[in-house]
């Protein structure tokens, strides 16, 4: 601790060199000083106040003064300064230094945790930001709630954010999928990291829900000895979790969790889990089309879905999350071209660095309804297109998920001058391709699915495996995805409806289906092995049918 208090504050520890080198060197001077602080002599004392309090200015004023975070709450780190870095420096140092400056960036702190916290989403308990920085934020917002409330007796857990927050990983990122859900993600290919399972542990002890212990305890058993993992070893120390865990909270009794679907409405996202305490029956669907656009750690993915089914990822979120701003990260993952969405004229969704143009390219859920044989959702991505293709006047995706077995979506694109379409959908191993069905086969499961019909006439169906434009030399080693474009040719009104049936890879199931258009609207009916039968109404524009 007095060397790392002997180094300069300025130097290439300091925030503005490296603001996650500054954060731990800031956090081990804070503990340092508050559990040594008997054992030290007073010069020993006035070294490490001297550099923590000169780190925690550093770091208090970019988050208050530079970033303006109680106006502009969008900066990813600086936010995260507040509970990480700030509140536990601040406790340490407060009534040691002369000016009294700790407690009021303490104030400050406590006021934005209360009032504008979360800026990433609201009491649906969502983060903006996906699952993997919702571990990352709860961790360190965690330890500041509890530091809160042993010092101060103020508890955040009381607020509706943190009494819902654990259904997101819930419900957008069960404890058996690797690639199935969005944003940028550090165990990409791997399993939830155990961090997410020792968070919900926290919230099922603050609030008493057992479906989150259930979270925690699948999660640990899946992810054995993963301790020393990148995404894991140097952030968290999983042994003094358990120290203030047993501590400050009551064990909680797990208890299965409850199917259906989650909306939640602020960040627009929508979670559907279908039994998913039973991998044999377990089926995932998550969907998004946000207001906040691919700002910070969000990608160009509005009106995007991942599925995973019967303990594999089937429609996944392609690519790696090598390092921020490498190549992957900003020609591949950040970009529309690696989701399950459409590209218009060969364009996706803005994804690049302008922030104002980062928070326009947005999306909006515009339905999410629990009826009674399917679950409904329907998006709306058109001004995330419209900044790369202005000509687009709509683009929508709906999806009929019928009694928890198959998926219908209907996508409808419309533009004031003709434009082609590619409907894509990324997979973990190549296709076989049929004139215009399609199936993937993974080692549990696997899918097919069929362009029932378009509007625009028949589409042309090729694959791809690859990243196109990343440097080979970051994904050295690492497994390739496989993407599936069905091309649909220029028009002005496009009416897509796509079938995709997912199955256990011993037990096959077959969707039977028929099409009626032959007046105004496009009936499609489907039924299911056990004679369940559905209907789809398509509105038709253009009159030209596949």
């Amino acid at each position: 601790m007095l060397e790392a208090a002997s180094w300069d504050p300025r130097g290439v520890t300091s925030r503005a060199y490296t603001d996650e080198w500054a954060y731990r060197v800031t956090n081990a001077l804070a503990w340092g000083y508050d559990w040594l602080h008997d054992q030290l002599t007073e010069d020993e004392r006035a070294l490490v106040r001297a550099a923590l309090l000169a780190r925690t200015r550093d770091i208090a004023e970019h988050a208050i003064v530079n970033a303006k975070i109680h106006l502009f709450p969008y900066d990813s780190h600086a936010v995260r300064s507040v509970s990480l870095t700030l509140v536990p420096a601040c406790v340490a140092l407060l009534g040691d230094d002369e000016a009294d400056e700790a407690r009021g960036w303490l104030d400050y702190c406590i006021d934005f945790l209360f009032t504008v916290y979360s800026p990433w989403g609201d009491s649906d308990g969502g983060w903006a930001e996906g699952t993997n920085y919702w571990m990352m934020g709860m961790a360190y917002l965690i330890d500041a709630a509890n530091r809160l409330k042993s010092f101060a007796g103020l508890d955040l857990y009381q607020r509706p954010f943190f009494q819902k927050t654990g259904d997101f990983p819930l419900f957008c990122k069960a404890p058996d999928t690797r690639r199935a859900t969005f944003g940028d993600d550090s165990t990409m290919g791997e399993l939830p990291g155990i961090k997410t399972g020792l968070n919900m542990r926290q919230f099922a002890g603050a609030t008493g829900n057992g479906a989150y212990q259930w979270y925690c305890n699948e999660n640990l058993r899946l992810n054995p000895g993963t301790e020393g993992a990148f995404y894991n070893w140097g952030w968290w120390d999983t042994a003094f979790d358990e120290l203030t865990f047993r501590t400050d909270f009551p064990s909680v009794e797990a208890t299965p969790p409850e199917g259906g679907m989650r909306h939640f409405t602020g960040i627009g996202w929508v979670g559907v889990q279908h039994r998913m305490d039973d991998p044999q029956q377990h089926i995932q669907l998550v969907f998004k089309s946000s207001r906040f656009g691919s700002l910070s750690h969000s990608h160009g993915d509005q009106n995007a879905f991942c599925l995973s089914a019967f303990g594999e990822d089937l429609a996944i979120q392609s690519g790696h999350y090598v390092a921020f701003n490498s190549t992957m990260h900003q020609a591949w993952r950040r970009q529309t071209i690696s989701k399950n969405a459409v590209l218009i004229n060969g364009k996706g969704q803005y994804a690049g660095r302008n922030k104002a143009l980062q928070m326009k390219s947005t999306g909006q859920i515009l339905a999410a309804e629990q009826r009674e044989d399917h679950i409904y959702i329907r998006g709306d991505a058109t001004p995330a297109y419209a900044l790369e293709t202005p000509e687009v006047t709509r683009v929508e995706r709906e999806i009929y998920f019928f009694n928890n077995s198959f998926l219908v979506f209907v996508d409808s694109i419309d533009a004031e001058s003709p434009v082609e379409i590619d409907w894509r959908l990324h997979a973990n191993q190549p296709y076989q391709l049929g004139k215009t069905s399609f199936r993937n086969s993974g080692e549990k499961a696997g899918f097919y699915g069929e362009v029932i019909w378009s509007e625009s006439g028949a589409p042309t169906l090729s694959q791809e495996t690859g990243f196109p434009g990343v440097d080979p030399v970051e994904i050295e080693g690492l497994p390739v995805s496989t993407c599936l474009t069905a091309r649909f040719g220029q028009a002005r009104h496009h009416r897509i409806v796509t079938l995709l049936v997912p199955y256990r890879r011993n037990d096959p199931r077959r969707i039977f289906h028929f099409v009626d258009d032959q007046g105004y609207d496009a009936d499609l009916y489907f039924t299911d092995a056990s004679e369940n039968s559905f209907k789809v109404v398509v509105k038709k524009l253009a009159g030209t049918s596949l």
